[in-house]
């Protein structure tokens, strides 16, 4: 849709009869918030308990949100109006009965946001979304905090820098389902979609929430279960949706993340956000955008296992290994996830070149640090050509560039050949060594370089021999992640101009 014609949408007057509405949910919804307050300093609850109870009470009055309003101009005045109060509520301390005590985070802020966001897409093309995303927020979300919270002794486990459990994950799963399940026959969805449909979709949509849950941190849930949610949805929800290749690309997501954790190409954290970014990638974009980020991610997690006792000295000095964590995959897919969802937003954009010119990059960034590490020889920092030990942080070996080279070819050549406009097969190639040139260069210049003050080894690691490094070089807080995460974009933007 034309983005005039959106906001022309959003912005249209609502009648006279919907202010009174308007008051009278901001009323209820602020009763909630004083409600939390009240039994947290009156009756002694704890401020984490209060926190639940606001967050399930606001969830379900948001529910029926669509229900009550036919234009979108109120409700999103009304997310707008409580995205400014948990704001300024988390920043001075305010309304502890509603944003909790047991952290600090922007959770209460993302609620609204999410909201917000889930107004603006489905208002009018599929209001129910609206309604089910809350929903799952509310409930399921609130499940895995109490479950979790509640049992002796949980079986935890860290992805990211918040505590989970597998019960609470679980309670997650389950009780999102159910919640969207029970919704769906709530709104008369079941005779639009039949049942199949209707437990298929609570199913998938409760196994992307839960990922999402799990890998979320300081309060960033509040912000993905409902979205993640939605996006599942929209597949079957949504005039064009293709939901059998949803289900299909969330089957195939979870058997390469389980595979490439058993055989160590990925962390616990690595694996849950591949399953995220590849259940996108096949969902929406297919064969046709799946393939590139497969052969980038089998051929270089093959490439970094060989050799790997003749690497082995380099690992003092790089920030990581070659067992990729969430970060990483972050950093290499990242910006063509971006390009993926765009593509979901905007199909009438070709973005397919910079998608895959973005897949190029860190495939020549990859196998050019892999190749060159491995075979070693002369190697030399830009723009200076002055030459340094091999290993060292942006260098570059002639190995290395032939090798980074030859991974840009072959993401190209396994973007092309598909039905539609003829690919840029060697603008993509070419952006891919670029993407890659630009990356050893921040490497070398600014990417953040330390000094063990045990060994004396200069090092990409912030700790090195248990102790705090000495920063030599570079900005403290561009690391590896952030460099890739660059050379991924400037892949992208190379193709866009010299295709």
């Amino acid at each position: 849709m034309p983005v005039a014609e959106l906001l022309h949408r959003l912005l249209l007057t609502p009648a006279a009869w919907e202010w009174g509405r308007f008051a009278l949910i901001l009323t209820g919804l602020g009763t909630v918030v004083g409600i939390g307050e009240f039994i947290r300093r009156k009756l002694g609850w704890k401020a984490e308990v209060t926190r639940k109870f606001v967050h399930v009470s606001v969830g379900l009055l948001i529910f029926f949100a669509p229900s009550l309003f036919e234009v979108a101009f109120l409700p999103m005045l009304l997310a707008g109006t409580f995205i400014l109060v948990d704001l300024v509520a988390v920043r001075k301390g305010l309304l502890v009965g509603m944003h909790g005590t047991a952290r600090y985070s922007y959770g209460t802020v993302y609620y609204p946001f999410s909201f917000l966001v889930l107004i603006i897409f489905f208002w009018y093309d599929a209001p129910e979304i609206v309604s089910l995303g809350m929903a799952s927020l509310a409930l399921g979300d609130a499940a895995a905090a109490i479950v979790g919270e509640s049992l002796h002794a949980p079986h935890e486990y860290h992805l990211t820098r918040d505590k989970k459990s597998l019960e609470g994950s679980a309670a997650m799963f389950v009780v999102t389902a159910v919640t969207l399940a029970g919704a769906m026959a709530l709104l008369g969805l079941p005779p639009r979609l039949g049942w199949p449909s209707v437990l298929t979709a609570s199913l998938a949509a409760s196994v992307v929430a839960t990922a999402w849950e799990a890998i979320s941190s300081k309060g960033l849930d509040n912000f993905t279960v409902p979205l993640s949610v939605a996006w599942a949805l929209s597949f079957f929800l949504l005039p064009g949706g293709d939901a059998v290749q949803l289900e299909w690309g969330i089957v195939l997501a979870i058997l390469i993340s389980i595979a490439s954790w058993r055989l160590k190409f990925l962390t616990p954290s690595g694996a849950v956000a591949t399953f995220l970014l590849a259940s996108a990638m096949f969902s929406v974009g297919g064969w046709k955008w799946t393939v590139p980020i497969l052969t980038f991610f089998v051929l270089s997690s093959l490439l970094s296992v060989m050799g790997k006792e003749r690497k082995r000295s380099f690992e003092a000095i790089f920030e990581k290994g070659g067992t990729r964590d969430h970060l990483q995959v972050a950093a290499n897919g990242g910006i063509p996830g971006v390009l993926v969802l765009l593509h979901y937003l905007l199909p009438s954009m070709d973005l397919y070149p910079l998608y895959v010119g973005a897949l190029a990059a860190a495939t020549a960034d990859t196998w050019g640090t892999e190749i060159g590490t491995f075979v070693r020889g002369r190697t030399i920092v830009l723009p200076a050509f002055r030459p340094v030990p091999p290993g060292t942080n942006g260098g570059i070996s002639g190995a290395g560039f032939l090798g980074g080279l030859a991974g840009a070819m072959v993401i190209a050549l396994s973007a092309s050949g598909w039905p539609g406009d003829p690919f840029p097969t060697g603008a993509v190639a070419a952006a891919g060594v670029i993407g890659a040139l630009a990356d050893s260069m921040l490497g070398s210049s600014i990417q953040a370089r330390f000094e063990c003050v045990v060994c004396g080894k200069s090092t990409e690691r912030a700790v090195h021999c248990e102790r705090e490094s000495r920063q030599i070089g570079g900005i403290g807080w561009i690391r590896n992640d952030a460099v890739n995460a660059f050379c991924t974009l400037t892949g992208a933007i190379a193709v866009l101009i010299i295709r």
